[in-house]
């Protein structure tokens, strides 16, 4: 997997190069008031952070937006356009999309003059304004160099920045990172500033218990007599409660493709003081509508209180919800034998013991190959 980052860098060309950090803080806290914010000094009540880096010789202030790192390009060059026109000077806008796409803009006085890009196809340097780079590089360099390093054969867009960081005296490291790479590799770094939605919605009461799927297979592909397991991982948005339902049911159970032996359940974080795995082989019986269908009861498994968040999530309320829900998640490995031969579909019904009717998660699997899954599920 390749690498996903945004960030600025700012030239510094005040009168007095150290007091620009200052500026930019201020600055930064402004934008955000105006966009619904508050400052706040802690960052677990904070709905995001920015980190701000100022160079060693004051030459380039790096600004890391934990906002634009969604890769929403509109964000990202909103901020670089207004940094450039406060402080009339000249800001590069990064974006680097998993090592293969990159968007490097160049912003004078608040306008975007130029960029470099091949998230939409080719670079065609025959359309770039050479005058408007040049002014950002050190003296011995040119755009022809910038060209130049772009058209080697580079394995990486970071390869192609690296050179670019020469070019232009950017420190290497500023230039190829982000906010979620930095706060992950060096929390300490740089200065922080934190901002928590000023008029944030209070999240939603918990209502009874309600399973929502957080990963699952889609296929079982196996052969008559063949051994398979599953997993799923499930979380509650919903309170606490005990006791579980699993049916498996659908063309491949009544045509007996698939023989479900048993499931094996546990939490993805220990529960203290409770039972924390539980095994259960299915019984085979008739439902009440006549179908034929698997069944495993897990009466005394407790499931742990969920959250429901409030929509839209800002980026530290997505991550907080993806933590607290598979705080509270249980996984299910469930053991098949193939049967008859033959492909087809089959549904497995998750059920809380209470709320079963609004509380149940199912999910539609196939037995067959990943192939015959796709050509089934195409568009």
């Amino acid at each position: 997997m390749g690498a996903f980052f945004t960030n600025i860098q700012l030239k510094n060309t005040c009168a007095k190069p150290d007091e620009l950090t200052d500026k930019v803080i201020a600055y930064i806290t402004k934008y955000n008031l105006e966009a619904g914010f508050i400052r706040v000094d802690n960052e677990t009540e904070a709905d995001k952070t920015v980190i701000i880096l100022p160079s060693e010789d004051l030459r380039w202030i790096s600004i890391y937006d934990e906002d634009t790192e969604d890769q929403e390009l509109s964000k990202l060059n909103k901020l670089s356009n207004e940094l450039s026109k406060q402080f009339k000077t000249t800001s590069l806008d990064i974006l680097v999309n998993d090592s293969d796409s990159i968007y490097l803009g160049i912003n004078v006085n608040g306008i975007l003059k130029d960029s470099i890009t091949n998230i939409e196809g080719e670079i065609d340097f025959n359309k770039s304004e050479p005058k408007i780079w040049t002014d950002i590089l050190e003296d011995n360099y040119s755009f022809d160099d910038i060209e130049k390093a772009w058209k080697e054969k580079n394995i990486f867009v970071e390869d192609f920045l690296k050179k670019f960081a020469k070019f232009a005296n950017i420190d290497i490291d500023k230039l190829l990172t982000g906010y979620l790479y930095l706060q992950e590799e060096n929390p300490s770094l740089g200065i922080k500033l934190n901002f928590a939605l000023k008029d944030k919605k209070v999240n939603s009461e918990l209502g009874l218990t309600k399973f929502s799927m957080l990963a699952g297979a889609v296929v079982v592909d196996l052969q008559h007599g063949e051994k398979q397991n599953i997993e799923f991982i499930l979380t509650n948005k919903g309170t606490f409660s005990t006791g579980i339902d699993i049916v498996i049911s659908g063309e491949c159970i009544e045509q007996s493709l698939l023989i479900p032996e048993f499931v094996k359940a546990n939490y993805v974080t220990y529960v203290s003081e409770k039972q924390n795995d539980f095994t259960l082989s299915f019984i085979e019986t008739i439902s009440t509508t006549g179908q034929k269908i698997f069944y495993a009861r897990i009466e005394d498994m407790y499931i742990p209180e969920g959250f429901n968040p409030t929509y839209p999530l800002t980026s530290k309320g997505a991550e907080r919800y993806r933590k607290v829900a598979y705080d509270c998640a249980i996984k299910f490995n469930i053991n098949f034998i193939g049967g008859n031969n033959g492909n087809g579909d089959f549904t497995i019904f998750f059920s809380p013991l209470i709320n079963r009717q609004e509380g149940t998660h199912s999910s539609r699997l196939m037995k067959g190959g990943v192939e015959d899954w796709m050509n089934n599920n195409a568009l």
